[in-house]
């Protein structure tokens, strides 16, 4: 019933104002034909213009007139036929606009198309970027480059592989394109920054849940303090902001750490923040213990160093440099394995 009427509210002020086109339209053919006088033709055009909005009136009065048969209607009654034929090409003209109009859908994914699921094309934009596309082994640099010389459907593709895979390591790239010479590579970007915040707060609301519903699960309050980690990292963030959510990440582990004293995931993450905050001695002493020990895991090695170089340290660096080298032998540790070696060659 109420749909039925909905419809039919449309139908009710086309009817008057196509009347009142064709009506128009007719007095105007019929004084041309037959050379009707002025004083005969305002009555006529008097009278429709009468009608024309005693029903408008009560149409708009049900809210049943919208906008633009309103505009049709007074069209008609300040021009007459010459309103008319105005109506008539309006309408004509967002007729022939509407056919090659996109909808919002169409809009965004042409903005943000979706990246290339063919191997053979894959292939070729690998070749094309030297490796830019995400995975273990890229770096930023390739992102960068492309920026910098690559045409506008290059950086395009760059924004949207950032926007779609996006990376702590791919925030200096973004902020290239957000100052991009190109104004449509400006508002991608910016479109693709506010499409990472919003997948972040949408992360994080998620978390919240989880860890509302169960308060004690350590597993979601450690995601949670990556979450916050992560967002700290990514370069979209002022410093402040920045720093808030590494406190937050930092109480959140350091409340981990008063029930699992001996993980070295939670000391290494809480090291790495307590550094980045400026707070080198008190990462010497969260890690003091593990410095003491004979068996350092490999994850606490690289916040180890750093600290150490931060507190001037250096004869200490260069004995643990040189203690620690041989467990750094995984292929993603050899950068950390090559710093080590320059303190442990001073060493020896």
């Amino acid at each position: 019933m109420r749909s039925s009427r909905l419809k039919a509210l449309p139908a009710r002020s086309a009817v008057l104002v196509g009347a009142s086109l064709t009506a128009e339209v007719s007095l105007g053919l019929y004084g041309w034909h037959f050379s009707t006088g002025v004083s005969e033709a305002l009555l006529l055009h008097g009278a429709i213009s009468l009608i024309a909005v005693a029903g408008g009136w009560l149409l708009f009065r049900r809210h049943e007139l919208g906008a633009g048969m309103a505009l049709c209607t007074l069209s008609i009654v300040a021009l007459g036929p010459i309103g008319a034929l105005g109506c008539i090409l309006m309408e004509l003209t967002r007729w022939i606009s509407s056919r090659s109009t996109i909808s919002f859908d169409e809009w965004y994914e042409r903005l943000f198309p979706r990246s290339p699921t063919d191997p053979a094309q894959t292939l070729y934009e690998l070749i094309e970027w030297r490796g830019v596309k995400p995975s273990k082994d890229s770096t930023v640099a390739p992102f960068c480059e492309v920026l910098d010389g690559g045409s506008v459907t290059q950086k395009q593709s760059v924004v949207t592989l950032i926007a779609d895979h996006f990376r702590p390591e791919f925030a200096p790239a973004l902020q290239r394109a957000l100052n991009d010479s190109e104004p449509a590579i400006r508002v991608q970007a910016a479109t693709a920054a506010a499409r990472i915040e919003n997948t972040f707060l949408e992360q994080f609301v998620d978390l919240r849940e989880n860890h509302v519903s169960d308060p004690d699960n350590q597993s979601i309050a450690r995601r949670i303090a990556l979450h916050h980690e992560t967002y700290a990292r990514t370069g979209l963030l002022d410093s402040d902001r920045a720093d808030i959510e590494r406190e937050t990440a930092l109480d959140i582990n350091m409340r981990i750490l008063q029930v699992s004293l001996d993980d070295p995931e939670i000391t290494a993450a809480a090291a790495r923040l307590l550094l980045d905050l400026g707070r080198p001695d008190e990462a010497i002493r969260l890690l003091r213990p593990w410095l003491r020990s004979k068996s350092m895991p490999s994850v606490l090695v690289g916040p180890m160093a750093e600290a150490l170089y931060a507190v001037n340290r250096l004869r200490l660096l260069r004995r643990v440099s040189a203690r620690l080298l041989e467990r750094l032998t995984k292929p993603d540790e050899e950068p950390l394995r090559a710093s080590l070696m320059i303190w442990a060659t001073a060493h020896g």
